[in-house]
C-alpha cells in the first residue's frame, strides 16, 4: 500500500509541475523572442545623441537687385524650425514684414534644445512676389546641425535674395 501511496505522489507532483512549466515556458520563449525582435531595430538616433545645448538663431534677410542695390519695402515671409533626428518638425517661428531702406529685416532670436547630432534648425526665407523668374530663387532654405551651434550663444545668419532682373 505504501509503495502505491507513494507512486500516486509521484504521478500527481509530475502532473503539477507540467501544468506549471508548460505555461512557463510559453510565456519565457514569447517574452525571448519579442525582445530580440526589438533589440534588432536599433534606432539610429541613439548613436547620435550629444548632451543637450539651449541655442539661439538670428536671421538677417538682405533682398537686392541684380546690382546688389537694396529693395526697400519688398514683403519677406521668414520662418525658423526644428527638425529632431527621426521626429517631425517642431518649434516653428514664422516673421513677416517688409524690408526697410537698405532692404533688409532682422529677426528676433528663436531658441531652441539640441539634443543629437543629426538634430536641424532650419531657416525658410522668402521674398514674396519678387518676380523672378523661376519661383525657387525668390526664396532661400538653409540648415544648420547640432554642430554647428555654441552652447548658450546665439548664431546670426545672413540670407541674401536677389532678384533677377
Amino acid at each position: 500500500m505504501r509503495f502505491k501511496k507513494n507512486l500516486f505522489l509521484k504521478r500527481n507532483t509530475v502532473k503539477k509541475l507540467t501544468f506549471f512549466f508548460i505555461p512557463g515556458l510559453f510565456i519565457f520563449v514569447v517574452t525571448t523572442f519579442t525582445a530580440c525582435s526589438l533589440l534588432g531595430k536599433e534606432d539610429k538616433c541613439d548613436a547620435t545623441v550629444k548632451p543637450e545645448i539651449e541655442v539661439g538663431i538670428k536671421a538677417t534677410i538682405h533682398i537686392l537687385d541684380k546690382n546688389k542695390n537694396p529693395i526697400p519695402n519688398q514683403l519677406v515671409e521668414l520662418s525658423f524650425y526644428k527638425t529632431p533626428c527621426n521626429e517631425p518638425v517642431k518649434g516653428k517661428f514664422t516673421f513677416k514684414e517688409p524690408t526697410n531702406s537698405l532692404g533688409i529685416i532682422e529677426s528676433s532670436v528663436a531658441y531652441y534644445k539640441l539634443r543629437n547630432l543629426e538634430d536641424k534648425v532650419w531657416v525658410d526665407a522668402y521674398a514674396v512676389k519678387l518676380s523672378n523668374p523661376i519661383a525657387e530663387t525668390d526664396s532661400q532654405l538653409l540648415n544648420y546641425k547640432y554642430s554647428d551651434f555654441s552652447a548658450g550663444l546665439t548664431k546670426e545668419v545672413h540670407v541674401y535674395i536677389y532678384r533677377n532682373f
